[in-house]
């Protein structure tokens, strides 16, 4: 018998898949110059089988960021990586409890935590800091149902772009913090 309890998602399975190739890419760039060591973070995952077919896979823990690393001269950095069609912002409900936890005890720690978000409609990508994701989201769980609180606009995001040789720059957007 098949078990039929987990159904993938192929309208969400690629999602966001070039935007993180130009980040792995960027990660490779900061490597090569000295600057910086980030890897992406896997999501463990519990795979079921028969015989050899695989039969349905789950994760078997929700996962900390995308992304995590250090900066020269030994900062520690985490982040994740979002992409919105929203052409206001990036809506809140993109980001998992979770993460928004991780995000609260890194910054308590001292690490670096912020989110890079690729806005799909104006092919723009923004770095937005860990304490304003925090505060908006703050503010949108005070705020559960009402008009206007469900998004971070783009007013408040740092643009992100290609610089000396990276194809997207986004530590340069993290301004005096590095």
């Amino acid at each position: 018998m098949r078990d039929t309890s987990y159904k993938k998602n192929y309208k969400m399975a690629n999602k966001g898949k070039l935007f993180e190739e130009e980040i792995i890419k960027s990660n490779e760039g900061y490597k090569n110059r000295g600057i910086a060591l980030i890897q992406k973070i896997s999501t463990p995952w519990q795979v079921k089988r028969q015989g050899k077919k695989i039969v349905s896979a789950f994760p078997v823990e929700k996962s900390t960021l995308d992304f995590r690393g250090t900066v020269k001269p030994g900062l520690s950095i985490s982040f994740d990586c979002k992409e919105s069609e929203d052409e206001r912002g990036l809506p809140l409900k993109h980001i998992e409890p979770h993460q928004i936890e991780y995000i609260r005890n890194a910054l308590t720690m001292g690490e670096i935590s912020f989110i890079l978000c690729y806005m799909k409609k104006y092919d723009k990508r923004y770095l937005i800091s860990g304490s304003i994701v925090i505060d908006y989201w703050d503010r949108w769980k005070a705020n559960k149902g009402k008009r206007g609180f469900n998004y971070m606009p783009t007013n408040i995001m740092r643009e992100v772009n290609s610089r000396n040789g990276i194809v997207l720059d986004y530590l340069e957007g993290l301004e005096g913090a590095i």
